[in-house]
């Protein structure tokens, strides 16, 4: 039998050509293996990123709801205000002068599953906004927030003047 050279070949080189190829199951395994570690690698470098982008994420919803409670108290005749409860992973935005856990109109806000509320230094754990002026009512220099990451123990701190202003992000 002759190839497309013109050499001739015995049925056992001809059978011997037709089985290589193509790739064998160990090879297959090999490779997927390989794939598998540097999908694992990738992975794992990952992390940081999503602990960094929870606690990002997390400060600018608190900012948001604050701000949005401090516009409602300036357009409106009640006072508003937020609470941040005792177990410090989530907080509560109410109407009225004070925070009463019973009333209806509250509305709780997780922080996330990482991220704490670790200092809350505004008198009651209550940041109220006065009505008409939006002003903090329970303003003390030096009042602030500070979230933190329990994984990665990052941490913002935002900072406040009278008028409710968010002055710094740390």
């Amino acid at each position: 039998m002759k190839n497309n050279h013109g050499l001739a070949l015995s049925t056992s080189t001809k059978l011997s050509i037709n089985l290589s190829k193509g790739f064998t199951f160990v090879e297959l395994v090999i490779v997927m293996g390989i794939m598998v570690i540097l999908m694992m690698i990738a992975s794992v470098n990952f992390f940081p990123i999503k602990q960094k982008t929870s606690l990002s994420t997390a400060v600018q919803s608190l900012i948001t709801d604050i701000k949005e409670q401090q516009l409602k108290a300036m357009s409106g005749e009640t006072t508003q205000g937020v609470y941040f409860d005792g177990d410090k992973r989530k907080y509560t935005v109410f109407k009225g002068t004070t925070y009463e856990a019973s009333n209806t109109t509250n509305f709780t806000v997780p922080l996330g599953d990482q991220i704490i509320a670790s200092e809350i230094n505004f008198s009651g754990s209550q940041l109220i906004f006065a009505p008409g002026s939006g002003e903090i009512s329970n303003f003390l220099p030096g009042n602030k927030i500070v979230l933190l990451n329990t994984v990665s123990n990052e941490q913002k701190t935002i900072f406040f003047n009278k008028y409710g202003t968010i002055i710094n992000i740390e």
